[in-house]
């Protein structure tokens, strides 16, 4: 389910696994391989993703080997003139999205591995029925002439919907600035994505240039003005140099965290004592000026982000820029980043595991950290905020505790203008755009009607909360001991972000596709028969299961595989 980045990575994985599987997408849109984030539909070369092209995990080929080998043209129109070879350079969204279209076209060729797959477009999955013998998806070709309904039986499913609601590429920040109609508009949030909805609608009412001193500039034709309203006050810092290869961490290890653990609260006092002495040891001059050696798990973050809150933002960010262009010029990084940045991928391997005090508590505080020290962005993205602030556009407005954004009706009744609710709260606005990103979603919100009550059953009788999500297991199987739940593997970030809270990137997306792939392999080896060659088994069950005919039930068709039981007929794998 799903046809983006993920599924993607998937099917390459399926296809180098080398066992013939016969796989089905089922992709919601109509641009496969492109995903929400990326797409062209809600993307102009003006928006930037975050992730380099050496850190982009690949499929067929790398991001870069792609772009160079596109056409001038095709280059101009992603936006990717002049920047094609560089490993380095941060690409516009909808090349990514190009490129992952490109990926899954050459995963699905005839030639590509020993899969038979098949791809539905426009394919809404309405249901999921799990049970031990099967999987039953239920899903309506929306673009088909009354819009069927299907239902077929499957071995396993591939939940790789991405963002889990169907309606959240109309509500990316980006597109949804570029149906704004408001002059004074607010952002809520100041990350990459509110950056997004400032630069969508500064190229709506002006253009940026470059002076002639090399500075970045905004001339604005239409007044406006953007204001990113956050809690905290933060602009995101630029990107700072990293080697390819990391040297390994010394004391804050994946196996040092898991000795630390002990399934108890406190976990996370012996987790960050961890953490101290490897940031200590790092960057000893950071660490003094932290006081590192007086700090815990509770206060380390409001240590670490003192100065910067105590600073204008934009001063900060131009200070920022330029100590990042530094580091990328001298090929250096900076010390106390890198070491975090290093951590956090160790600190993933504990947090599912964090009693929930501790995971409160690691929510608060060092979860903070760890994100705005990943989501570095590009330089080019930083250039423009400092752009649009010199020319009047663009300020940045801290929302304290028990003040929120509520709309008042106008005279008539109607909904009126936007403003600051709460105690010293100033500030109207003709529009308000949300681009905090996507929150954790419980099992109640789960789309699949079947599943959702399978699941929230489980978790009743589990004494689990349901608003925390999807917890899966090795593969991220739904339950392994659960002989229907073990077919179906959940990659839906959303769903998984409570317990998970660093695998909202592409490297992420890549490695839990890897992973659910490695676990269906060992499901398929073990189930194969003990006699005769594993291959001709299942090739053997494909064309039984090829047998088809229509169901009529009432005026809907369902297609469903469907065969005559006998003695010859071989098991399903």
């Amino acid at each position: 389910m799903g046809a983006g980045p993920t599924a993607v990575y998937a099917l390459d994985a399926l296809q180098r696994q080398g066992l013939p599987y016969r796989v089905t997408l089922l992709e919601a849109g109509g641009q496969p391989g492109q995903g929400i984030p990326f797409n062209a539909q809600h993307n102009g070369a003006h928006l930037l993703a975050n992730i380099a092209g050496f850190e982009l995990p690949s499929v067929g080929e790398t991001l870069n080997a792609w772009a160079m080998r596109q056409t001038p043209q095709r280059q101009a129109t992603l936006g990717l003139a002049g920047m094609a070879h560089d490993e380095r350079a941060f690409f516009p969204r909808m090349a990514l999205g190009a490129y992952y279209a490109d990926q899954l076209a050459q995963a699905m060729a005839p030639d590509a591995g020993p899969c038979i797959v098949s791809l539905h477009c426009h394919a809404e999955v309405h249901d999921i029925v799990a049970r031990p013998d099967g999987v039953r998806v239920l899903w309506t070709q929306s673009d088909a002439p009354g819009a069927e309904r299907h239902a077929a039986d499957f071995d396993a499913v591939i939940v790789a919907s991405g963002y889990g609601k169907p309606d959240v590429g109309e509500r990316l920040a980006g597109a949804t600035a570029r149906d704004s109609k408001g002059r004074q508009v607010a952002v809520l949030g100041s990350s990459l994505s509110a950056i997004d909805a400032a630069v969508e609608l500064a190229v709506r009412h002006g253009q940026f240039h470059e002076a002639a001193d090399g500075t970045l500039q905004y001339a604005m034709e239409r007044p406006f003005s953007v204001t990113f309203l956050s809690r905290h006050g933060l602009l995101p810092e630029a990107d700072f140099w990293v080697p390819e290869q990391a040297p390994p961490l010394r004391h804050c290890t994946p196996l040092a965290l898991a000795s630390a653990v002990r399934g108890e609260e406190g976990d996370l006092d012996r987790a960050f004592a961890l953490f101290a002495r490897e940031l200590a040891q790092a960057d000893p001059a950071y660490a003094a000026a932290m006081a590192l050696d007086t700090a815990d798990a509770d206060s380390f973050a409001d240590r670490h982000f003192a100065r910067r809150m105590a600073a204008d933002p934009f001063a900060h960010a131009r200070a920022n820029l330029a100590q990042a262009r530094a580091s990328h010029a001298q090929a250096r990084p900076s010390p106390w980043r890198h070491a975090i940045l290093r951590m956090h991928e160790a600190f993933a391997t504990i947090v599912p595991a964090l009693a929930p005090g501790d995971l409160a508590r690691f929510v608060r505080g060092l979860r903070r950290v760890f994100v705005d020290n990943y989501a570095a962005v590009p330089h080019l993205s930083v250039e423009r905020l400092l752009a649009l602030h010199d020319a009047g556009v663009l300020t940045v407005q801290r929302i304290a505790s028990g003040q929120s954004v509520t709309r008042a009706p106008d005279a008539g009744g109607k909904a009126g203008c936007w403003a600051i609710a709460g105690a010293g709260s100033t500030g109207h606005f003709d529009d308000v755009i949300d681009a905090r990103g996507q929150a954790p979603l419980g099992l109640e919100d789960f789309p699949f009607p079947t599943l959702r009550l399978h699941l929230c059953a489980q978790a009743l009788a589990q004494d689990r909360d349901w608003h925390e999500g999807l917890a899966p297991a090795q593969g991220h199987v739904l339950d392994p001991e659960d002989p229907a739940l073990a077919r179906i593997h959940v990659l839906s970030l959303p769903f998984l972000l409570h317990r998970h809270p660093f695998i909202q990137g592409l490297t992420e997306s890549a490695a839990m596709a890897r992973a659910c792939v490695a676990a269906l392999g060992r499901r398929a080896r073990a189930a194969s028969p003990s006699s005769g060659s594993a291959r001709e088994d299942i090739h053997a069950a494909l064309d039984w299961l090829d047998r088809t005919e229509p169901i009529y039930l009432g005026r809907d068709v369902l297609m469903v595989a469907r065969g005559e039981r006998d003695e010859q007929a071989p098991p399903t794998t």
